[in-house]
This record gives C-alpha cells, structure tokens and sequence, in this order.
C-alpha cells in the first residue's frame, strides 16, 4: 500500500532493491549467534546477518530490517519483527521505504475484526500491503482503547523527487539494456581469444558491468564495479547505457543517505531504537554509513529465501516506471 506516494502501485519500484544479499563481513559468525540470543529473535523468523553493537548492555540506536517487496510471506515475517521490537524493545517509530509521509492507517480501525482479518490477508498476498503497514494496523489497533503516552508511528523515508528521479533512471536503463548486452558479446569473445589467466581483471569487471545493466548488483559490488570502471571499452553503444545504469545506482545511494537523515530527524521520546525497514541494497550501503559515524545497528534479514522471486520484480519496475511516467505527463488537451 505504501500510502503518501502518488499512486500505491509506484511502491513496487522498491522491489528491485530489496533482493540484494548482505552479509556480516566484520562479524564472525558467533558474534552474530550471540546477538541472535540476547535479541531473543528465533532463526525461524529472521537472521542476524551484521551487526555493530559494541555494548549490548544498551538497545542498538537502529535495527535495519531487510525487505523482499511483494513476497507475501518476508512481508508476514516483518510483521512479526515489528510487533516483537514494540513489546521487547520498545520500538515506537518504524521507518519504511516507499513513503514520504506520516502513514495514516487509522481506516482499518473501522472495518469490523473478522473483514479485516480477511481484507489484511488479501492485500498482503496481492502485494499492496507491506509488513511494515501490517504490524502497524495490528498495534494500533491494541492502543486504540488505551493510548500510550507515546504512541506507535510509521513513517515514510523518502524524498519525492530523489524517488522519481530514480524510477526514471530505472526507464533509461531498460530503453539502453538489451543493446548493450549484446555489445558486451564481443567484447567477451575477443577476451577470450587473447588467453588472459583465469580468472582476470577484465573477466571480472566484465561479470560486474553485465550485472550492473541488469541491476543486479550489491552495494559492495557497485563499488567494486567503480573501482575498475576504466577497464570496459568505449562504445556508442555501451557508453548510454552504461552512464544510465550508473547514475540509477548513484540515485540509490543517495536515497540511502536520505533515508538515514529522515529517521534521525524523528527522535523517538524514549531511548528506544528506530526500526528501519529496507531493501537489501540499502541496508548494507547504510549500515556501512552508520558504522563510519560510530552509530550502532543490528540487520536482521526475514528467514526466508528471495530466490523465487526473483523474476517477477523486472515486470514490476517495468509497471512502476510506466505509472510514474504517466503521473509526470503533461494533460493532453
């Protein structure tokens, strides 16, 4: 549903960036097992894949929640995330992508209990509920009779334009992609012939720049990808979509950035935690952010695998791009 965009179908756009894979590359993985215990967070239902949490002692100023858009069950699993953070951790704010606003959800509060179990069913199913907006209802819903001093919020992370601006790049990419996937052909083929050790510099950076046309690329990966830039030829074809590609990923980035400024702008009262809810993508780039700035976090990644979705999320960027295309025409006359 993603309420306080223009169009509830434009949340799908953020589908893309939540099948990203993160890991704990600086924890081992005890490290991680043991922040698993003492959050009490069955593997069951998510995984502690990073962490950097020096004193356990005190709650982690963020929890980073990887999202997979439109997978109905990862959306049931952060539902529950969510709950547990609200009565274990004291969670009072969540933050979601895919909004710009304060996320009013008070309209199910009048829909009688045994339609909105069935209407909250359906509209996660079909995608147009996110956990975040779930576990949402479902709280406030029990602080109706007896509101809290300080009571549970959703809030929406992103800034309109910079979010348009990165649907739109998203179009570019697909209006280049196909060409300069088959430029690359060659390009492999003459690299092949000249019998360069296995594996090479070029191979690899070949590997990353068809990854980064197919925006499947991780946030370390892009900049691994960045790193070796100068080593893909120069072609009319490529170079368009190359520059399209890279400026999608740049536009991610700065939502990244976007993101973390939104949700330190709303203090919560208390000293608990914000919780933050992501794609995959954004959650590594902004872990890394928060651990240069000495901020400490905890991700936790839904216990279920992406995989299966995969194919379905090229179609809905497709549909998301066409719908804000269409929200950025000029009337015809």
């Amino acid at each position: 549903m993603c309420i306080g965009l223009k169009s509830a179908s434009v949340a799908l756009f953020v589908g893309f960036l939540g099948v990203q894979a993160i890991c704990g590359a600086n924890f081992e993985p005890q490290d991680l097992q043991r922040v698993q215990k003492i959050l009490n967070v069955p593997e069951t239902l998510a995984h502690v894949t990073d962490a950097y949490w020096p004193d356990s002692r005190n709650f982690p100023d963020y929890f980073l929640v990887q999202d997979v858009h439109r997978q109905p069950k990862v959306q049931t699993q952060i539902a529950a995330l969510i709950e547990k953070g609200y009565r274990q951790w004291g969670v009072k704010k969540i933050f979601m992508e895919g909004a710009y606003t304060g996320v009013d959800l008070s309209m199910f509060h009048r829909v009688p209990t045994k339609t909105q179990s069935f209407l909250l069913e359906r509209l996660v199913k079909d995608g147009h509920l996110s956990g975040a907006e779930l576990a949402a209802i479902h709280i406030m819903d029990q602080e109706w009779g007896d509101p809290p001093v300080t009571p549970f919020q959703l809030f929406g992370l992103e800034d309109p334009k910079l979010y348009q601006e990165n649907v739109l790049a998203f179009q570019s990419v697909v209006a280049y992609r196909d060409r300069a996937l088959e430029a690359l052909i060659p390009i492999r083929r003459l690299q092949e012939t000249i019998h360069l050790p296995q594996p090479n510099a070029l191979m690899e950076q070949l590997d990353r720049t068809e990854a980064l046309l197919r925006l499947k690329l991780t946030s370390s990966e892009y900049k691994a990808y960045l790193k070796g830039r100068a080593l893909i030829p120069s072609t009319p074809i490529l170079d368009p979509a190359i520059h399209a590609a890279e400026t999608f990923y740049q536009l991610a980035e700065d939502r990244s950035q976007v993101f973390l400024n939104n949700a330190a702008k709303k203090v919560p009262a208390s000293t608990a935690p914000r919780l933050l809810v992501v794609g995959g993508f954004h959650t590594a780039d902004m872990a890394a952010r928060l651990r240069e700035s000495g901020r400490t976090y905890v991700i936790l990644s839904p216990a279920v695998s992406a995989s299966a979705e995969d194919d379905p999320y090229e179609k809905n960027l497709l549909e998301t791009a066409n719908v804000m295309a269409e929200a950025l025409s000029p009337p015809t006359r």
